[in-house]
């Protein structure tokens, strides 16, 4: 199919707006914003806000999504906090747990793991070798120098948290389980929930749009979470957060002070409740009593 729209100037996509019903009272603050964002991040922001993609509600000025698009990028950040402080914890845990019980090298023995097939496994390994090659850690040189080879607890602090979510998901499930009951949750869907967060990391760090992106391949957190919050809602950015808040939970305060996290948390949420023309807590998933304890558990 032949593409034929054809390219717009900054001004002509104001006036592109304009014709679809959005109020501009300053076209040259809404080119300036377009100039800096992109037409099509905008439009992204803007698909709430509108009856059709090619009609906006009677009402919606470009403030106002210009102020949703703020507030994700605040949302975004907080996230972030809690994310790094996670990986770490875990990528510490996973270190730990599997030298333990494999020692030191366990890592680079197929057997520790329940890969498919050889050809999975090697493959891996030469993603970890690669990463490792290229390291800047001070640690690394001095390891490969005397030793010729780099432990676990050195490894996960250099491959990407892809590797570390990947390996633990093909663990055996005995060592499986000695990572999961740190966290209190079954092996197997911590597995699906650290693949869940490592998107919504990477979604983070790619500075992607967040409070009305549908997740999918995600494990409701808990039967009785299951039967409180509907499937749909269930691949919101509301149970990204309940689920960050329920697996720092065995983080040290003095790490990370999760309480202080949910205050401002809930504060962040409150504005994006305050969007008119739209939904926000619809087009998260939050239900209505989502401020209540019994959901922060």
């Amino acid at each position: 199919m032949k593409y034929e729209k054809p390219f717009l100037t900054f001004d002509e996509q104001v006036q592109l707006l304009q014709s679809r019903g959005l109020i501009i009272a300053d076209p040259g603050f809404a080119r300036e914003v377009l100039a800096s964002v992109n037409y099509y991040r905008f439009s992204g922001y803007a698909i709430p806000f509108m009856t059709s993609r090619e009609q906006f509600k009677n009402g919606v000025q470009f403030e106002t999504i210009v102020q949703a698009m703020r507030l994700d990028e605040q949302l975004r950040d907080h996230l972030a906090a809690a994310l790094e402080t996670l990986e770490i914890n875990f990528r510490t845990t996973f270190a730990h747990e599997h030298s333990r019980i494999h020692q030191a090298l366990g890592y680079t023995d197929q057997q520790c793991f329940n890969f498919e097939n050889r050809n999975e496994f090697a493959e891996l390994m030469q993603r970890v070798n690669d990463e490792i090659s290229k390291s800047k850690e001070r640690c690394i040189p001095h390891l490969m120098e005397k030793y010729g080879v780099v432990p676990v607890w050195a490894m996960v602090e250099v491959v990407s948290f892809g590797i570390i979510v990947r390996m633990y998901r093909n663990m055996d499930k005995r060592d499986q389980l000695q990572i999961a009951r740190r966290y209190a949750i079954v092996d197997k869907i911590l597995g699906s929930y650290m693949q869940h967060l490592l998107v919504l990391r990477n979604m983070c760090a790619h500075h992607a749009r967040l409070w009305d992106k549908e997740f999918f391949g995600i494990i409701p957190l808990n039967n009785w979470r299951k039967a409180k919050l509907p499937l749909h809602k269930n691949r919101r950015v509301f149970f990204s957060i309940l689920l960050l808040y329920r697996l720092t939970r065995h983080v040290p305060e003095k790490i990370f002070n999760r309480d202080v996290w949910k205050q401002k948390t809930l504060a962040l949420l409150n504005n994006f409740q305050k969007l008119p023309h739209c939904a926000p807590f619809e087009i998260m998933g939050i239900p209505e009593n989502g401020f209540d304890d019994v959901w922060w558990e």
